[in-house]
């Protein structure tokens, strides 16, 4: 079982030049796409998958995406920012900040999105120092390729040309500290010298995917990301009753050792990951109000959840409850709530703070209320039953 990773760090500190006068001033994540800079895009994606902790290795005009990130949180990720004295390259931040790495971390390029489950990538890891995330096929010309093996060892890299077809790095990859042993002192490209080394010796291993990819480094593709980026972070969501469909309804479950997964939970929410989807929990939790448990232990719990579906590559972008009840022998909570379903209020809360697609966004509950409160809230809402859940949605959704 893969360790849950607890920080992703985005090398955040390139000039770029082929941007001309638009990086004079700022740094090249802070360029603007669609009215914000890209890196508000990257670091929310990153933050959706439930990584506590974001490292933002920063270089050029490196204060004012201090200025900008440092002790911010976003999606309760923590953001804390790391500023190089001298341009290191893409791999000698890593070095100069080895104390500051967890043992096992992501590593992001600043300019570049490519839209793929960030947690699956622990999956492909087996004990390579780095595993990168690949994109099956290029988005262009301009990109050198990557030799990838059936079992999914980086054997090396081609350089650009045009007849030339293959995966190429997506610019996302998962590393063990230890890989910091490989850096000499200096300016060191991670791409250019690490890569290969590791290839070399048998330490680099690949997994591919087929999301959308694009990398601002240039004019004509910033230009083309200014609906591109918007239009990735646009996408469907499924919501998720808690008690009765993702875990058994015991009689107000709030202890994580009482847990009793439902069968197929955690490949469900691994599988609309995989395809794009949001993933949200709406859940009633009138045991709060009735005093059968402090409204903290939900969070406990939601913890505990978190944790068992990161261990299989997945994760829930938002918990929603609601503790209230008109019945509840607490009085704080004794209140006709609209957010307690059949009230549509967790589901519109969630639709207009996320940028969800209504088109394709369901909500999958074991009540008569969950499938009400969807309509009140104009989605479709399916009736599970009990069972296996992932065979309940693989039947909802062409799903791979």
């Amino acid at each position: 079982m893969p360790e849950v990773l607890r920080q992703a760090a985005i090398l955040v500190g390139g000039r770029g030049t082929r941007l001309g006068s638009l990086t004079d001033s700022i740094p090249k994540p802070m360029v603007e796409v669609a009215s914000r800079p890209f890196l508000d895009w990257l670091i929310e994606e990153v933050a959706r998958h439930g990584i506590p902790r974001i490292t933002l290795l920063a270089g050029y005009l490196g204060q004012s995406i201090v200025a900008r990130y440092d002790g911010k949180t976003i999606h309760g990720a923590q953001i804390e920012v790391l500023v190089e004295p001298e341009p290191l390259g893409t791999a000698g931040g890593l070095r100069l900040f080895a104390d500051r790495l967890e043992e096992r971390f992501l590593l992001l390029n600043g300019d570049t999105r490519f839209d793929v489950n960030l947690l699956d990538l622990a999956l492909h890891a087996a004990d390579a120092l780095a595993t990168l995330a690949l994109r099956r096929e290029a988005p262009g010309a301009r990109y050198g390729t990557v030799a990838i093996e059936p079992q999914g060892r980086i054997s090396g890299f081609a350089a650009r040309a045009p007849d030339r077809t293959g995966p190429i790095n997506g610019g996302i990859y998962l590393m063990r500290r230890d890989i910091v042993a490989h850096i000499g002192p200096g300016a060191v490209s991670m791409e250019a010298d690490i890569f290969p080394r590791l290839a070399a010796c048998g330490q680099l291993r690949g997994a591919l995917y087929d999301g959308a990819f694009i990398d601002i480094g240039i004019p004509e593709d910033l230009a083309a990301a200014q609906s591109i980026i918007p239009a990735m972070a646009h996408r469907p969501a499924v919501f998720f009753d808690r008690d009765g469909v993702l875990i058994e309804d015991t009689g107000w479950p709030h202890k994580p050792e009482e847990i009793r997964w439902m069968p197929g939970a955690a490949t469900a929410i691994k599988r609309l990951n995989d395809a794009g989807y949001f993933v949200f929990v709406v859940t009633n939790q009138a045991g709060v109000g009735k005093g059968f448990f402090p409204e903290s232990q939900v969070a406990v719990m939601h913890g505990a959840m978190a944790e068992h579906f990161a261990q299989a590559g997945a994760h829930i972008d938002a918990w929603e409850y609601c503790p209230n009840h008109p019945e509840a022998a607490l009085a704080q909570y004794r209140l006709d709530c609209p957010r307690r379903k059949p009230a549509p209020g967790m589901i519109n809360d969630l639709l207009a703070a996320w940028p969800v697609r209504r088109a394709g966004s369901f909500l999958v509950g074991d009540k008569a209320s969950d499938i009400a409160a969807a309509q009140a809230a104009g989605l479709p809402g399916h009736l599970f039953a009990g069972g296996d859940l992932a065979a309940f949605i693989a039947k909802l959704l062409p799903l791979p």
